[in-house]
């Protein structure tokens, strides 16, 4: 989470707001997707709209965008808020997280027949470049993904449960057999499998489409290098189209006169980079109209009176990682090495243990992020589990572990040793954030050392976040633990973080009973209801179990909108707040 991410609607990441005590502003009671939060989820301003203006968009982070706007081809949250702003998903989705057929496309699914048809809604839609938009480019961006010179990481089960793709994917096939054309407009996709995670936002059915009369002529494996990807001459769908770029800095959009719902009422959105560390004396100027607000700083934003915060229930958690294998690029499958460092659970369930989670969400994030006690989080209320046992801060249960596990301290130094009385030194990589973070990575090496455990920050200090992922999904043999993040999209299915051909599966992590449990997830069987959450109790207590990987913080998600910004929301599956739609009241943001 992002934090690498998987797949970010930009509507429903770049706000949530407190409605400020008193004021003549009418702010909605509408509840976050917990249900949990105190903060409103929509604002209505004072003022008349003004015609045009710019919009002014923080991208709040330590590190710059890498630039990669391609939704096929982008991994992380900071291109995606860019990218989410210049295409388009091929579907719309509601509060719940479902489908819906108000997109672009429509989708029908026949669960016997094991088919989805897509359906474009409109046969006048126009690429940014006015070139029309057909079936084609839609059956192209779901081929491209499944092409062998593919450099995404988006290959996954999902995909290779197309009938053809693995065929065309080996070379076997020119084509993918299951996307059947059936028109113009029209696709029938042919399925090995049904899956329930096929009805939800950023589930297992392809929701990319890509302009075919550019990429068709561009080696595949050339893509990310493009400018068509990288730059100025990106061709989208989305309510935007890019004016100018700032490498790594920031970003000019300008309306995109073809876009399908209309044309923006702003003149202007300008997105740019600002550091944690300064978003709150930004935001206090006037300088910028949205940004997401770092939890660590609430007490000294939450006076601002220039702002709304709206908050919702966050669609991402922090975690602990353990790198216990490799992902083997020939078979294109995770391989669990069972000698790996730390390959025994008592140790990875030890230093689960030694963490006061809640602790560091009180003193470090205000109270605004707490511990999980679970991989599945409250936002996804139908399946997560409130009673799933977590790892509560116990330092003299991680020690019996440890003691159990054979790791003792056989020379006094108050360090534990292997079990076989060697040197035990663990490297732990975490990415550079905001300075709660660097205190936290800090307290993390102290509460292990506690508990006897010589855990050092690999490189000696935090590493910049687009290096640190890279370094991860390397598998760097010199990184034994990490601390990362996930932006989860909205379907909960692991197999996409967790599966044997998943990228994202940095742990490498993968066993028959895992595997299993995912496959009842993803079957016919979990249509019904009862089952899925069935089968999502059993996940969530196999990963507890097996600590591969555990959560940290989960919690709020505050998002500041300046008050020249006329309407803002931040519900889940909302329209309203989409940038396009936004209007200002004042040529300068409100001080």
């Amino acid at each position: 989470m992002k934090k690498r991410n998987v797949m970010i609607l930009f509507s429903a990441t770049v706000a949530l707001t407190l409605a400020a005590c008193g004021s003549k502003e009418q702010s909605s009671s509408t509840s976050s997707t917990s249900g949990t939060t105190k903060y409103a989820s929509e604002v209505t301003h004072d003022g008349t709209p003004i015609k045009g203006g710019t919009l002014k968009y923080a991208i709040v982070s330590s590190s710059p965008f890498s630039g990669i706007f391609a939704d096929e081809l982008s991994s992380d949250t900071n291109d995606s808020s860019i990218g989410g702003l210049i295409d388009e998903s091929m579907f719309d989705y509601d509060e719940n997280r479902k489908l819906t057929n108000t997109g672009l496309a429509s989708i029908e699914f026949d669960v016997e027949n094991k088919t989805a048809t897509v359906t474009l809604n409109s046969k006048d839609y126009k690429w940014s470049d006015g070139q029309p938009v057909t079936i084609d480019d839609y059956i192209f961006a779901y081929q491209a993904i499944g092409n062998k010179d593919y450099t995404g990481v988006r290959y996954d089960d999902d995909y290779k449960n197309v009938v053809g793709m693995e065929e065309y994917h080996d070379g076997k096939a020119d084509s993918v057999s299951g996307l059947e054309k059936v028109d113009d407009y029209t696709v029938k996709i042919h399925f090995k499998e049904m899956s329930p995670s096929m009805q939800l936002a950023g589930g297992s059915v392809c929701a990319y489409i890509m302009p075919k009369h550019i990429f068709k002529d561009i080696p595949e494996a050339e893509w990310e290098k493009s400018d068509y990807v990288r730059g100025t001459k990106f061709v989208g769908l989305g309510q935007f189209k890019i004016e100018s770029i700032v490498a790594g800095e920031s970003v000019t959009l300008v309306p995109n006169e073809h876009y399908f719902r209309g044309v923006a009422k702003v003149d202007k959105v300008v997105m740019e980079v600002v550091s944690p560390d300064n978003i709150v004396s930004e935001m206090k100027a006037g300088n910028y109209d949205i940004a997401t607000m770092p939890n660590s700083q609430y007490e000294a934003y939450k006076d601002l009176t220039n702002v709304t915060f709206l908050g919702s229930q966050a669609s991402a958690y922090e975690y602990i990682g353990f790198h216990l294998g490799k992902y083997d690029k020939e078979t294109g499958k995770n391989v669990t090495d069972p000698n790996a460092k730390m390959s025994d659970v008592n140790l990875r369930q030890a230093m689960a243990y030694a963490l006061d989670i809640d602790a560091a969400g009180q003193n470090l994030y205000n109270g605004l992020q707490h511990s999980s006690n679970s991989i599945i989080i409250p936002f996804f209320k139908d399946v997560y589990n409130k009673d799933q046992e977590g790892f509560s801060y116990n330092p003299e249960k991680a020690k019996q572990l440890l003691d159990e596990a054979g790791y003792k301290d056989v020379d006094g130094d108050g360090i534990r040793e292997n079990k076989d009385g060697s040197k035990l030194t663990i490297n732990f990589a975490a990415r550079t954030r905001d300075e709660a973070n660097e205190s936290l990575v800090q307290q993390y090496l102290n509460w292990w050392k506690e508990i006897g455990l010589n855990v050092q920050l690999y490189t000696g200090r935090t590493i910049e976040l687009n290096s640190f992922y890279d370094k991860v999904q390397a598998d760097d043999p010199e990184i034994d633990v990490f601390a990362a993040g996930w932006s989860t999209g909205y379907d909960p299915n692991p197999s996409g973080l967790f599966g044997e051909t998943a990228q994202f599966n940095f742990e490498r992590y993968v066993d028959a009973e895992g595997t299993a449990i995912m496959n009842k997830i993803s079957s016919t069987e979990s249509f019904d209801s009862a089952k899925n959450v069935e089968f999502y109790k059993e996940w969530q207590k196999y990963v507890h179990d097996k600590a591969f990987i555990f959560p940290t913080l989960v919690g709020e998600e505050l998002t500041a909108v300046n008050k020249r910004v006329k309407y803002f929301d931040v519900n889940l599956g909302s329209k309203k707040s989409a940038l396009y739609q936004v209007e200002l009241t004042s040529d300068t943001g409100a001080k």
